[in-house]
């Protein structure tokens, strides 16, 4: 549990990189991350947990950054309404 207590120290030091990512479904969070951590894992197998959690840090910020919310809740919204049917 000592590495999620350093991602929100940099979080909380790096205030001005944080990006909105309340809108996001946890589990999607989840999957991007999962997503974004085997990236790295395959590209830079001799990095240690500091320097992988710090590049999926930044890829996922930049992800989520450049998204388009109201699109990503536009889809949320008819795919709920598809599973209702």
């Amino acid at each position: 549990m000592e590495g999620s207590n350093d991602l929100e120290k940099v979080e909380t030091v790096n205030n001005k990189d944080l990006v909105d990512d309340t809108y996001i479904l946890p589990e999607h969070k989840k999957e991007l991350v999962k997503v974004i951590r085997s990236i790295y894992e395959q590209m830079y197998p001799w990095s240690d947990d500091t320097l992988t959690k710090c590049l999926i840090l930044n890829h996922y910020r930049e992800v989520v950054s450049k998204m388009d919310k109201e699109a990503y809740l536009k889809e949320i919204e008819c795919n709920n309404i598809e599973d209702l049917i």
